[in-house]
């Protein structure tokens, strides 16, 4: 009896299951850092060493260069293509040098940290220690996004008391130019005719006009606003509680003698505040 031979079923084989790949990210902007030791040849070189004793394999492609660019945006063309390899599941993590490669400041780089974690993606920072993938690095993450808020609040906090310190110098810390002023050269400066309907307002209101009635009569004369909207008895209210016409800086809690010229005299703009308490 013939031998029955049994044809063997061809294997099909699918695409070639991905790499774990890892991709190193190098960024130089200036030709300081190059001579500190941050060239693109030194960071290169160093993060491939770094690789090969973790066992990491740096696949053909995923070195990604930005040179001569400024860490003040993550729109750098080399830093797009790695987030796109990462949202493509080409990579599963990125080396860098340290934390200033990546991103300007700290929520910068958690915003980053974030967008690789979502595409599950892990980044090392040679400089910081740091890891994502690693349960200290997760509990750093913590860590930087407590430095992240402090930074907010003392920026927020510079910001103010500036602000607060032009005030009490009789600066001005930037507005819309009020009615009956033009602002040119970092001066203002008085624009007769519109000072003319400043002066009409505050002469009416103390003299015993409300300030729906100013708003009709100005609405009639098709008086311009400073936005160039309608007059409304609020518009007015505006006018009369600023002391910007009686040449007074304000800001929060501080008043002081500003370094413009004033449209009306303190004791007129005093009348006006003192009947609208009143009312």
């Amino acid at each position: 009896m013939a031998r029955k031979i049994q044809k063997s079923t061809p294997q099909t084989t699918g695409p070639a299951p991905l790499l774990p790949c890892t991709a190193l990210y190098i960024r130089v902007s200036t030709d300081k850092q190059a001579d500190e030791g941050y060239s693109l040849d030194a960071q290169e070189s160093r993060l491939r060493s770094f690789c090969d004793a973790q066992g990491w394999e740096v696949c053909p492609g995923h070195v990604y260069v930005d040179a001569g660019l400024s860490g003040k945006s993550t729109e750098r063309p080399a830093f797009q293509k790695m987030l796109q390899a990462a949202q493509d599941k080409r990579i599963v993590r990125v080396v860098a040098i340290k934390l200033d490669r990546m991103a300007r400041n700290t929520r910068e780089f958690l915003a980053t940290v974030d967008q690789l974690d979502k595409f599950d993606c892990a980044l090392v920072l040679l400089k910081e220690s740091f890891d994502t993938s690693t349960p200290h690095g997760r509990f750093a993450l913590t860590m930087f996004a407590a430095i992240a808020e402090l930074e907010s609040s003392q920026i927020t906090e510079r910001v103010m008391s500036g602000k607060r310190e032009k005030a009490a110098q009789g600066g001005d810390n930037g507005r819309c130019c009020p009615l009956g002023y033009i602002f040119t050269d970092g001066r203002y400066s008085v624009e007769e005719s519109a000072a003319q309907t400043v002066r009409s307002i505050f002469t009416d209101f103390t003299t015993g006009q409300s300030l729906t009635d100013i708003a009709r009569r100005l609405t009639a004369q098709d008086a311009p606003t400073a936005r160039g909207g309608k007059w409304y008895p609020a518009t007015v209210r505006y006018i009369l509680t600023n002391g910007f016409y009686a040449g007074i800086a304000q800001y929060e809690q501080t008043e002081t003698v500003a370094l413009h010229p004033a449209i009306i005299d303190a004791g007129t703009y005093s009348a006006a505040v003192a009947r609208l308490e009143k009312m």
